[in-house]
């Protein structure tokens, strides 16, 4: 199964996606998840014209493909600050909690070293949540 990396970004009325894989293949939505739905039915509007105007489909598409959501950090802080709090996102990551609501408000631009930091954290808490039975 091949990935298909979606670029999600936050925008002033909700998030906008495009994938690398599709020139011209774009989807806006209000929310995380109806930009991803959008998404998922413009690749597909998109992969239809293709077959009707008999232009060649990529290769990730002739079979089954997996949408991977990368989202940049101000759509990820967006998305889940009804579900955790910025605290919370800098205690799992280890980071400065100042600093990471510096980061989510626009006011500081994060290092790579710091997003894999922040990624590594919520990779892990995911991890541990998925580990609990209730």
């Amino acid at each position: 199964m091949e990935n298909v990396i979606v670029i999600v970004e936050k925008t002033d009325t909700g998030y906008s996606a495009y994938t690398e894989d599709l020139i011209g293949c774009v989807a806006a939505g209000d929310t995380f998840e109806s930009v991803k739905e959008n998404m998922r039915e413009a690749i597909d509007f998109h992969l239809e014209g293709l077959v009707e105007f008999d232009e060649v489909i990529p290769e990730k598409f002739q079979d089954d493909y997996e949408l991977i959501f990368d989202l940049d950090l101000y759509a990820f802080f967006d998305w889940v600050s009804g579900m955790l709090t910025r605290s919370g996102i800098a205690n799992i990551s280890g980071l400065n909690a100042s600093l990471v609501s510096q980061y989510a408000n626009g006011l500081k631009t994060p290092s790579k070293r710091q997003l894999k930091k922040i990624e590594k954290g919520i990779h892990q808490f995911g991890a541990d949540l998925q580990a609990i039975t209730l």
